[in-house]
């Protein structure tokens, strides 16, 4: 049983490295030309918040029901960011995530391990931080994903998310002042 759980350890620490390998590689490899040089960022914790009230339609008289978004950065001294990211709507399943990553000051890339609906996947997500706000890269429908040997769901074309929004945002707010029982 106790070299079962030094097995695993061991395994889990691999796919932990792996990973890292992949978000670097992908990094060097998909010619991030356009992402900023400078390294605005710094290190340490940081924590970005998306609140809105849900539709009535949905909400009833509730005056207290919120569609919530919630990233949680940290960025180390070597560039690389680990965090979470959940995703929760009222009155619908929630999608929660742990990343890891690299970022390059401005951008953030990262491998996310989600769970929703039961199911649990990787795949990369890039976020934008900018003016205190933090943008999810997405996808317009002409950038494809595709699931890699390591079966992690890839942009094919990084260079083409869409971050930019008048609507959605994640506004930077002090990580102490999170009730992670209303958050996550």
């Amino acid at each position: 049983m106790k070299k079962r759980y030094i097995n695993n350890i061991f395994i889990i620490l691999g796919v932990i490295v792996v990973v890292l390998l992949i978000v670097r590689a992908n990094v060097n490899n998909t010619s991030l030309g356009r992402l900023a040089d400078d390294h605005t960022l710094g290190t340490g914790q940081m924590c970005y918040l998306y609140e809105k009230q849900a539709p009535k339609e949905i909400r009833g008289d509730s005056e207290d029901a919120f569609d919530r978004e919630y990233v949680e950065l940290t960025i180390n001294d070597d560039a690389t960011v680990s965090g979470i990211h959940n995703i929760l709507p009222f009155a619908k399943d929630n999608n929660t995530a742990t990343f890891i990553g690299v970022s390059d000051g401005v951008f953030v890339n990262v491998i996310a391990t989600a769970h929703a609906e039961g199911q649990t996947w990787q795949e990369q997500r890039v976020y934008k931080i900018e003016d205190n706000h933090l943008f999810v890269g997405y996808q317009p429908v002409y950038v494809p994903q595709y699931q890699n040997d390591s079966d992690i769901y890839m942009y094919e074309d990084i260079q083409k998310l869409t971050f930019e929004t008048d609507e959605f945002f994640l506004s930077e707010i002090d990580c102490d002042s999170v009730n992670h029982t209303n958050v996550l």
